[in-house]
């Protein structure tokens, strides 16, 4: 698996700019002690024959500010939205005040039907579907956007 994978197509072109800041990576990687001189020579000759991101990487994938870059752009994942967390919270107060009134309840009464049930399992159900929509449909949608967009800006500088 290619290192650009995540991030583009390999059989992109790239031009000049492109060209000129993978060769002052060739060149951070020479000044810390990665590459000799004449391996620099080498290898910025073929990045500026290079016509696609597939030719450019390979005389840049072994080198760790490479890696690092790469690395760097990956997107964390996204965690549960906010909105998901207070569905949850909401739903655990009705929950909660039922459960507790039935508690009560039982301690003084004695045995008492079962009726939070009633509030219990339509909050539930409802708060995992939606749920469970958010992780299934809407989470892998804007994953993809944050992708799209971030392959984007990195090909616009």
């Amino acid at each position: 698996m290619s290192a650009l994978e995540p991030y583009g197509d390999r059989n992109l072109r790239i031009g000049d700019a492109e060209r000129t800041k993978l060769s002052e990576l060739l060149r951070s990687s020479v000044d810390r002690g990665y590459l000799s001189l004449e391996e620099y020579e080498k290898r910025v000759g073929v990045l500026m024959e290079a016509k696609t991101l597939g030719e450019a990487e390979e005389v840049l994938d072994d080198l760790p500010t490479y890696q690092a870059l790469l690395d760097e752009q990956e997107p964390d994942p996204l965690g549960t939205p906010p909105w998901v967390k207070w569905l949850w919270f909401g739903v655990s107060i009705p929950i909660g005040i039922n459960l507790g009134v039935w508690l009560i309840l039982l301690a003084t009464v004695g045995p008492v039907y079962f009726w939070p049930v009633w509030v219990m399992v339509p909050l539930l159900v409802v708060a995992g579907a939606v749920t469970a929509a958010e992780r299934a449909i809407i989470r892998p949608a804007e994953e993809e956007r944050r992708r799209e967009r971030m392959r984007r800006k990195k090909y616009r500088r």
